[in-house]
């Protein structure tokens, strides 16, 4: 059986040419960009125009994804998993449609945190993919053939997942091996990736995005850029049948909600920064197009410090350049000296690091917070701790806990999470915008200073502004 375009010997990928993409997925969304979409939605259809070479004429291309009642349609989540899983069929020994693995794994491929809640997820999504079925009408492309054709069929044909119980009897009966559970593609996918209609992804620069718009133009764009390092289409095409925005925004709409993406994408050197003028250019009355340009380097932070450190930070929960950010601007040791109080309230579950661990960590090195009374106690005898000199411009723990952005109820996560994501994505937007406007002046300010960049700050800003209305809209209803 042909391979995956994949280097004969097995090994874990470490590296961008480890790891591909299927490239009809890469071309149309599979899934909602929003973490919820609006009860009774069952369909999702994107479609574009193109000349077809193989028939010498322009054909329209369409994609129909439809849901199951029961689990409904895949979100962006679940467009992870679907990576996740081309990953783990790409390191198999032996190249089959069924592919077998553990939730563990799939769980560390994914970076998602190895828990009871995201085991669940797992399993709901790989139930929502067996009940998804994909239209395409002249969109899938036949490398066999050599053409745009028509196919219909399921992403997976069958997923099996042990319980414990049959895990453990399946292994002592036929060994480890037998013990797994395992997914099986349909034929059509697997033909796909039989026949080579592959390209190499960076999973790991994919993994670092925040944005799940991010994530999609990187797919999309980075299958286009082998034409070349330029690329522009229409705004409205590749806005709303590319990358999956809402067909009843307006043109600035678009723009607005493409602008964080692309700057995502620009800090991380993906893409070449433009002035918006040249990123958005008006071709005639209603009519825009996107402009994108490769960036020089990919995926990568320029850290002239140290690098160990950097990696301490990452494991702990901040993204490789706000890492690389605060090392090169802080001194070895204060960062050390962080990173030491940080694991010590984390380790007593402390409340001041339980609403936003990697949020608190950031603040602490980034604004040079005093170290606690009860920490310098616990570490060190009294008689040797030096007295704190807390500079004007310091922001001493004690003084700043987690109330003082937003009330520390964490039984609530889930409640403000449904509440929030089951609003439209345009919704969203829009009451985003109005509680920025009436915020107080310091969370406002954080929050303009850092959309830009949209680290850890702005994150542990723009989620303490949400949760405050999102109760008090719980509150109202109760």
């Amino acid at each position: 059986m042909a391979s995956l375009n994949l280097p004969a010997e097995r090994h874990e990928p470490s590296s961008r040419d480890g790891y591909r993409d299927e490239l009809n997925f890469a071309e149309f969304p599979l899934a909602s960009l929003s973490s919820t979409l609006p009860k009774g939605v069952k369909t999702l259809e994107f479609s574009d125009q193109i000349f077809d070479k193989s028939r010498n004429d322009h054909v329209t291309r369409r994609l129909t994804i439809t849901a199951s009642d029961k689990y409904g349609l895949p979100t962006a989540m679940d467009d992870e998993v679907i990576l996740g899983l081309i990953q783990l069929t790409a390191q198999a020994e032996n190249v089959d449609r069924k592919v077998l693995f553990t939730r563990y794994e799939l769980l560390k491929l994914l970076n998602w945190t190895d828990d009871s809640r995201n085991y669940s997820r797992l399993k709901q999504s790989l139930n929502r993919w067996l009940g998804v079925t994909l239209y395409y009408d002249h969109a899938w492309w036949s490398k066999e053939e050599q053409s745009w054709v028509s196919e219909g069929f399921h992403v997976l044909e069958q997923v099996t997942i042990l319980d414990n119980e049959r895990r453990r009897r399946r292994t002592k009966e036929g060994g480890q091996e037998a013990g797994k559970s395992f997914f099986v593609w349909n034929e059509v996918v697997f033909n796909s990736f039989r026949a080579g209609y592959l390209k190499q992804l960076d999973f790991d620069f994919y993994k670092r995005l925040d944005s799940a718009i991010a994530k999609r133009m990187y797919r999309f764009l980075d299958k286009r850029f082998y034409r070349g390092s330029r690329l522009e289409c229409d705004l409205r095409t590749f806005a709303c049948e590319h990358i999956g925005l809402s067909k009843s925004y307006h043109t600035g709409e678009l723009k607005r909600v493409l602008t964080p993406a692309i700057a995502e994408l620009e800090e991380h050197g993906f893409l070449k920064r433009l002035p918006p003028e040249e990123r958005f250019v008006r071709k005639a009355r209603g009519e825009w197009s996107a402009v994108f340009v490769r960036g020089s380097k990919r995926a990568e932070v320029a850290i002239t410090t140290d690098g160990g450190l950097v990696q301490e930070l990452v494991d702990r929960g901040l993204n490789q350049a706000s890492a690389g950010r605060l090392v090169s601007g802080a001194e070895p040791g204060k960062v050390r000296e962080k990173i030491a109080m940080f694991d010590w309230l984390v380790a007593r579950r402390d409340a001041r690091v339980r609403r936003n661990p990697a949020g608190f960590l950031y603040r602490a090195i980034s604004e040079d917070f005093q170290l606690p009374k009860d920490y310098v106690a616990a570490v060190a005898p009294p008689t040797r701790v030096p007295p704190q000199r807390v500079p004007l411009q310091s922001q001493t723990l004690e003084s700043h806990t987690p109330e003082d952005d937003a009330p520390e109820v964490p039984s609530d996560r889930d409640a403000i999470d449904r509440f929030w994501g089951s609003l439209p994505t345009e919704e969203q937007a829009r009451i985003e915008q109005e509680l920025v406007r009436s915020a107080p002046h310091f969370l406002r300010e954080n929050y303009v200073e850092g959309k830009k960049e949209r680290g850890i700050l702005f994150k542990t800003v723009r989620q303490a502004i949400i949760d405050t209305y999102v109760r008090q809209k719980l509150a109202e209803a109760a």
